[in-house]
């Protein structure tokens, strides 16, 4: 497994596929924090949303940096579709972490907030960030030629969803009158929510953790989903 994603994450450095999305990442932390000051929670809420997106066009091209015939000789010697997928999933979460660590700790090394961060602001701010991360991830995959044929549908598909997911925090009300609906749809509300408490927070509610729990069970049972489709497609 470990020269599986040495493999993979070298063939993505070379392949230059990184750098779009990466460049574009780094210019909103720089634009959205070039005035000064800024809440905390509110600043840690919108850049974890932006990074939700950034991390959908980050798994569209770590799954899609091999070129077909070179994916078929990489599962030949691999032997074994489900590390295959497992590694592209490992390579995306890495980037997730390291680009949510970037998010939190870049507005505090400028001195970019109106007061100084507590503990509990920065645990807030990364569980925010990579519990969005995991989850655009999970979503995304779904969207990639593992599942989509047409490319265009998958560029496409994963705009739709991600912006379904984001639009759902704001109808959250009409769709609670429908009995168990709201268990089924990407939980992005639930960061929105909790990251909206206000910085003045004194202690992270119990309530929280579970919520957080619940957006990377959510993102752990997408996944899961697309490992057995993909792997009995290939059984079939």
């Amino acid at each position: 497994m470990s020269s599986l994603l040495r493999y993979q994450f070298i063939n993505y450095l070379r392949a230059y596929r990184y750098v779009p999305p990466f460049s574009i990442f780094i210019i909103f932390l720089i634009v959205n924090y070039t005035f000064t000051p800024n809440p905390i929670l509110d600043s840690y809420s919108f850049s974890s949303i932006v990074l939700f997106f950034i991390m959908g066009w980050f798994t569209i091209t770590i799954f899609h940096s091999e070129d077909e015939g070179q994916k078929i000789i990489t599962l030949l010697h691999t032997k074994n579709r489900k590390k295959y997928s497992l590694a592209l999933f490992t390579i995306c979460l890495l980037i997730g972490l390291c680009l949510s660590c970037v998010s939190i700790t870049y507005p505090i090394v400028i001195n970019a907030f109106g007061a100084q961060p507590k503990p509990l602001h920065i645990l807030m701010g990364f569980l925010s960030h990579f519990s969005l991360s995991f989850l655009a991830i999970a979503l995304s995959a779904n969207f990639t030629r593992e599942m989509v044929k047409n490319k265009q549908n998958t560029w496409w598909g994963v705009l739709s969803i991600l912006f379904l997911s984001l639009a759902i925090a704001t109808v959250k009300s009409s769709i609670l009158q429908i009995k168990g609906l709201i268990w089924l749809l990407p939980p992005v509300y639930l960061s929105l929510e909790m990251m909206a408490s206000g910085d003045e927070i004194l202690s992270i509610p119990g309530l929280f953790y579970w919520q957080f729990g619940w957006i990377f069970m959510y993102g752990t049972l997408i996944i899961s989903i697309f490992i057995l489709i993909t792997t009995r497609k290939r059984n079939l």
